[in-house]
This record gives C-alpha cells, structure tokens and sequence, in this order.
C-alpha cells in the first residue's frame, strides 16, 4: 500500500475500525522509534514482538518506505526499514543518504507521532511526569534527561551506598584512632627509656638517636648495637646478651610479664566505640524494621516461584494467585515483583550491616580483648568470633550486635584488674633482679616497644592520609555535582519555562476556537521554580481562579487543553520534524468541537496557511469527520484518502492508489489461479468503480446512502446510478448516447449483478473460476466507459463527462 501526503494540505486518512488506520500509525511508531509501545506493554510471555510483522504476511518481512521532503529544497530522502522473519531490523536509504538511522533519530519529538492516549495521558499525569512530558513535547528531552541524571547522581542516599560514605567515614575514624594510640604510646616508651617528657613527636631523628644512645651506653649491649640504631637493632640478640649475665628464668618472666601487660593496658573501651556500636544498633534496627514489612525471608523462594509462573502457558492469569488460586484486585505479577524488590533492599541493608561488622573498631577491640592470652578467655564464649563469622557469611543477627557492649564493659574491667596485678608482679621481680639487669630488660622493651609503635605510627599514618584523600575526591565531588545540579536545574528550568511563555499565547488563543460557543476558560501552564513539575490550572472557571484542570474539566474540555498545548509546541518547534501525525484524536470531543478542531488545522495552523505552519496527516474513523473529509478533500487545502480492504488476511488499499493497483492485483492473481485472494479484490474494484462515478459525476443518492455507509452494498450502488439515468433521460437533459443509456440500464449491470454481486450479498452459489472473475473485471470496466466520452480537445483521450446532463 502506498500513502502519499501533501505538504501544504492538511491530510486525512478515514477507515473502518479494523481495516488499519492505527496500523499506519504503529508503522510508523516502528520506523521512526524502533518499536511499537502497545505491544512492548505486553508480558513477555505474550510475545509482543512476534506481533509487529503481520502473522498472515507469506514471507514474514514487513518493510516500510519513508520518503521524506527537506524544507531546503534538495533531493527528497527516502528510507527503507526492514524487519525480517528472525526480528532483524535493517535501516537503508534507496536514495543514498549517508546517515539514515540519523534522520530517523530527528524525528524522534514527542509531537510527531500523537494519539488519543497521548492527549489524555498530558493532563491525567502527575506534575512531575506533566512536565518532562513537556520538556519533550518542546524539544528539551535531552535537557530533562540529563536533569534527572544529574539529580540521580545527587542523591544522597544513593551516593553513600554507592560511595561508601559511611564505611570511609568510620575508617578515617578508626585510623585517626591509631595514630593517637600509636602516638601516646611512642611517648610513652620514650619517657619510660630516658626519663624526659614529650608533647609531640614530630623532631623523629632527634628521638630515634637519644633513644639510640641509650641502647649503646648499656654495657652488655655495646657489641650488638655496634653500627645499629633503634630502627633496626636485633631484639633478640639484644634479650640474649642479657640472659648471658643475670637470671634469664627471671628475667625472661619479667620480660613475659612486660609483654602481657602491654598486650592489654591500651586496649582501651572509650565512648567513641560506644557511637559506632550505637550506629550498628540503628543499622541493624533499620534492617529488621525494613524485613518486617515483608514477612519472613523464606517467603522469598515462594514469591520468586509464583512470580516466575505467572504471565506464562503454566499459569497465563495475572489476576488471580497460582498458590491460593483467589482473585486479585490488583495485577500480582507487578506485586509479587514490588515484593521481591522489598527483599533486594532488605539483603542490601544486611550487606552493609555485614560490611559496617567487619569494619568496626568497636568489634575488633572486643575481639582482641578476647584473644589476649593475660585473660584468658575460653574459646566457646568469644562474642566477637560469633559475629564477625556472621558478618562475614553476609548476615548479622541484631541480638549479637546488642551483646558487644556489655562483654565490652566486662572484659574492660577484667582487663584493669589485671594490668594492676601484672604491674604488681613485675615491681616484684624487677626488686629480685639487679638493678641493672632489671634497668637494662626495662630499656630493651622500651626500645622495641618505640620502634614497633613509630611502624605502627607510620602505617595508621599512610592509611589516614590514603583514606582522608579518598573522601576529599569524594567531597569534591559531592560539592561538585551539588553545585551543577543547583545550576543545571536553575538552566534547564529557566530555558522550559522561557519555551512556556513563547507558546503560552498561542494556546491560550487556541482553546476557545477549538472550544468555540463554549466559557473561555482560560488555560495556564505553571512551571515550578525548583523541580520539573508543571501545573495546568484554569484562570477562570465560571469565575474561580486558579482551578485544578485535571479536577474540574470534562474529558471533550482536557482533549481541547491538551490539543492546544501540543499543537501550539509542534507549531513553535522551528526543526525538523516539520509534520504531525495524529491518531483518533477527536474521539472523545462533544459533538461539533471536533469541526472547530479541523477548522483550526486548515486555517490557522498548516503549512500554507503559515510559513512556520505543520503538515497535518490525520487518522480517523469517525464518522461524522468522513463527510467533512469528503467535503474537502478536493480542495486546495485538504487531502483526502480512504482504506480499504479486509486486513489481516486481505490486501489494504488506500482510495488514491486508483483502481487501476487492484485490477492489476486482481488479475495477476486470476491468471495464477488464486481464485479466492482475488476475489474481494474484484470486489473492491467494482466498490471503487462505481463510488468514483457517483462521485465524479456528482449523481444524487438517498440519505441512507450518504449517513450510513456501513448499510451500502453493491446494489445501492447500482441503484443510484440507475435512478440517476432514469430522472435526467426523463428530463431530456441526460448527456449519455442512446448505447450507453442502453448498457447503463441492462446490459453490462445485468451481468455484473448475476455473476458478482449475487454472490457477494446472499453468500450463496457456486464458486467462481478465475476466468468468471476475469469477465467482471472486464464488465466493470465496460460499464465505467458509459460515462465517458471523446476528449474535445484530444481525440486520441477519453474522460469523464462532467455531470450525467453536462459534457
């Protein structure tokens, strides 16, 4: 089927429900944007796509052919789109454009293609979606797209998940921790070894050569300190060359007591540790309060397999449930899916709970309070060992996060009690050694303990300056993407509400013409200073100001907003696309409205009536429009086309294609045999026939002929014409030769009625053979030359008389 449109004409398209007026719509939904959205609606088990191709098309290939006119006056464009029986979609130009897939991508604004769905959906959607609908409508899509990415990627729950805000947060903490501790305690070891007291530590080499000296000017240690410092003197040599000279039993239990008394004194629980079990508390509290809104999590496996059931051959029904088998108010696919999303989100939450475990200073305090040998707790009753082997499986138990404080607090004070006691024993043994001895084993643990700690000081050092510099990029960014989304919402809102006011005119303008008769209630586009949305409110409803549209307005008044709005915008838009489909928009428009409707296209809005004007194509099938189009469409302004046909099955053939297209059609077919394709093609040609010369000649018919075109049949056609041929020869004024007034009345209708029309409108007889059909073709076509003549001014021609009394 071939469609041709005027620029410069508004274009209409009438059809039947079912003959594929919304089929031309949905091609070129596929062309221009990839897919047709009512059938990618479908469940995937309904198979949408298999859809797009018509199922009774012999080779499964649908191919489409947009030509397209530049408004610079250069060679037209023309694009093929293919989609082949596997799904494939091809995109040529036959006419060699380099970049096809491209053109077809300009066309992509929101008011080329426009249905009654569309309309409604403007004005029953919520502000938010109003309004990126609208960013589309007057090309800023690509504004509003990259506004809500912008504002996704500032979304501060999402970028401390996905950052890991929270985490970094509590290690720089932690790390900050480790340099204090690690700190005190180099102070505290460098004190102990050469008596001098320390604010801070920064003069490194100064410290590290006194406490160098120290270990020198110790007799027995002279020999293994020889070319040493403290940084890499050899502790075990240096704890033998004193066993060498004193009691090493002693000694070496001095030293084991030294150990375990540092093991534990700086295993402190302060109240920063209390806030990050505080946090893990809330965490943990978050998480079961999020799984109690769900049910139980073995619920899940039950939920993902009704889920998986659904929408397939096993179980088609969406509402009704495959476990209970009751039925559903509300779609269960959709649910069951918001449930197992719920669940997603509960098992994120556990993850970070794990994560936060594993990470805590809190946790791993306990845990090496647990471990120290000088308690000696019992392996069975590790608190610590139980969570963070939960944590590290992925789930945390909340009732064992609670357990952490209080063995915290006790473990604390088992802890001071035996530091006390340690450091008892060791002022003990330290008086049975020599002084000396016991001096010297004092300084070599110091020694070790300054040099282990500055180690520890320079690692918690480099992990806080790595992880302060991570969170500096991440405050960077923060700081970054907050100030461009302040600027680029600002911009973006800025730059719609300015194509707001540049159309805010015209549709203002052009509601009470397409609402003509009826209160000008004065339509108003607000667009909110600090998000997307826009409000559509009526500045005047019989008096009240500033009413909600969506509240108020009838579905015949919102069609009219939202057409005016849309029509306004494809107007205003000064890139291509230049043209505007619009599919059975009238159909819910008070009867009357959808004239003025048509009235403001031809005469207000079209390109020709404008220089900035669009090119209309309309699809309707309703059926007071038809008359309006049937009025017009000969006319310079409006371009008129009728489908016909017996689709999915049958051929579709548009009314300007000519008859010549179906009799070709219809022949090939009869002479190959197929007999029952061209049989409602022969049909369809007689329809045309004789509809062209009703038409042409301008012969009268009744009013059932006029108003309901769904009761003519082929005799009402044949009746018209005959009734018509009567009243004028009566008249004297008929123009047809006596052979043809002859053939009109008898000859050729008779046999067109007995071989065609016979069968057609009783469904009785027997089956035509392909030569029967080839006859009433060729009577058809000898009875539509009774109503032709000699061109007066070619005589080699044959047309049209005028009318049945004027040549």
């Amino acid at each position: 089927m071939t469609l041709s449109f005027k620029p410069e004409c508004v274009n209409s398209i009438y059809a039947n429900n079912g003959v594929g007026k919304t089929s031309i719509f949905e091609a070129l939904q596929f062309a221009i944007h990839g897919g047709i959205p009512r059938l990618a609606a479908l469940q995937d088990a309904e198979q949408g796509d298999s859809y797009i191709v018509n199922r009774f098309h012999p080779a499964k290939t649908a191919t489409i052919d947009l030509k397209l006119s530049p408004d610079d006056g250069s060679a037209d464009v023309t694009i093929r789109i293919v989609r082949d029986a596997n799904g494939n979609r091809a995109v040529t130009s036959p006419s060699g454009h380099a970049t096809p897939v491209d053109v077809l991508h300009a066309l992509r604004e929101d008011f080329v293609l426009v249905d009654y769905k569309t309309f409604a959906g403007f004005i029953d959607n919520s502000a938010l979606l109003r309004g990126r609908s609208f960013s589309a409508l007057i090309g800023l899509s690509q504004y509003s797209n990259l506004r809500q990415a912008i504002e996704g990627a500032n979304n501060t729950a999402t970028l401390r998940n996905d950052l890991g805000i929270k985490v970094l947060s509590a290690n720089i903490g932690e790390h900050k921790a480790s340099v204090a501790k690690t700190e005190r305690k180099i102070i505290e070891a460098y004190t102990d070894l050469t008596g001098q007291t320390l604010d801070q530590i920064d003069d490194r080499a100064t410290l590290e050569s006194t406490v160098t000296q120290v270990l020198t000017d110790i007799g027995v240690l002279e020999a293994v300190m020889a070319g040493k410092t403290v940084k890499d003197f050899d502790h075990k040599a240096a704890v033998a060359a004193l066993e060498e000279g004193s009691d090493s039993s002693n000694r070496l239990k001095l030293q084991k007591m030294q150990q375990d008394r540092e093991a534990v004194r700086e295993l402190t629980f302060s109240e920063e540790h209390v806030g990050q079990l505080d946090a893990l508390e809330a965490t943990a509290k978050e998480r079961d309060y999020a799984l109690a809104k769900i049910g139980h999590a073995d619920l899940l496996s039950l939920l993902k397999s009704a889920a998986t059931v659904i929408g397939t051959p096993a179980w088609p029904a969406d509402d009704s449930c495959p476990i209970c088998d009751l039925p559903q108010e509300l779609p269960l696919k959709a649910r069951l899916d918001e449930k197992i999303a719920a669940y997603d989100a509960v098992k994120e939450l556990d993850a970070e709970l794990a994560k936060l475990c594993l990470d805590c200073p809190a946790v791993a305090l306990l845990s090496k309070l647990e471990s120290a040998a000088a308690l000696g707790v019992p392996a069975e009753e590790h608190v610590a060992a139980v969570l963070l082997k939960g944590a590290k499986a992925g789930s945390v138990k909340t009732a064992e996060i609670g357990q952490v404080k209080a063995r915290l607090e006790t473990l604390t004070k088992a802890r001071d009690e035996k530091v006390t006691a340690l450091e008892s024993e060791i002022v003990k043994l330290e008086k049975s050694l020599p002084p000396s001895v016991a001096a010297a084993a004092r300084a070599i643990e110091n020694a070790k303990k300054f040099r282990d700690e500055f180690a520890g000081f320079d690692n918690a050092t480099a992990k806080l300056a790595a992880a302060e510099a991570s969170m500096a990029k991440i405050d960077r960014w923060l700081a970054f993407i907050g100030k461009a989304d302040k600027i680029f919402a600002g911009a973006e809102t800025k730059l719609s509400t300015e194509r707001l006011k540049d159309i805010e005119t015209a549709y203002k303008g052009l509601f009470p013409l397409i609402m003509r008769g009826a209160p000008d209630l004065k339509p108003h586009l607000a667009r909110a200073a600090k998000s997307e949305n826009i409000d559509l409110t009526l500045s005047d409803f019989h008096g009240e100001v500033n009413v909600n549209a969506r509240a108020v307005l009838s579905e015949s008044y919102r069609n009219a907003v939202a057409a005016s709005i849309f029509l306004s915008a494809a107007v205003k838009h000064s890139r291509p696309p230049r043209f505007m489909v619009l599919d059975d928009i009238t159909s819910s428009f008070d009867g009357g409205h959808q004239f003025n409707l048509m009235e403001v296209l031809v005469k207000e809005l079209r390109y020709g009536a404008r220089p900035d004007g669009v090119q209309f194509i309309l699809l309707s099938h309703d059926s007071a429009l038809e008359k309006f189009f049937d009025r017009l469409g000969n006319t310079k302004d409006w371009h008129h086309q009728k489908l016909q046909g017996m689709p999915p099955t049958g051929a579709v053939q548009s009314s300007a294609q000519g008859a010549d297209r179906l009799k070709q059609r219809a022949t090939a077919l009869l002479n190959q045999g197929s007999v029952d394709l061209a049989g409602p093609l022969v049909r369809q040609y007689l329809e045309y026939k004789l509809g062209y010369i009703i038409a042409r000649l301008q012969i009268p018919v009744p009013p059932d002929y006029a108003t309901r075109p769904d009761n003519r049949t082929l005799s009402t056609y044949f009746d018209a014409i005959s009734r018509a041929v009567d009243l004028y020869e009566k008249a004297g004024e008929c123009v047809l030769d006596a052979a043809q007034k002859t053939a009109v009345k008898q000859t050729h209708a008779t046999s067109i009625i007995a071989n065609c029309i016979a069968h057609y409108e009783t469904s009785v007889g027997q089956p035509f053979t392909a030569h029967m059909l080839l006859g009433v073709l060729q009577d058809i076509d000898q009875y539509a030359e009774n109503f032709r003549q000699v061109d007066p001014a070619d005589a080699g021609q044959r047309i049209y008389y005028r009318r049945l009394d004027k040549k």
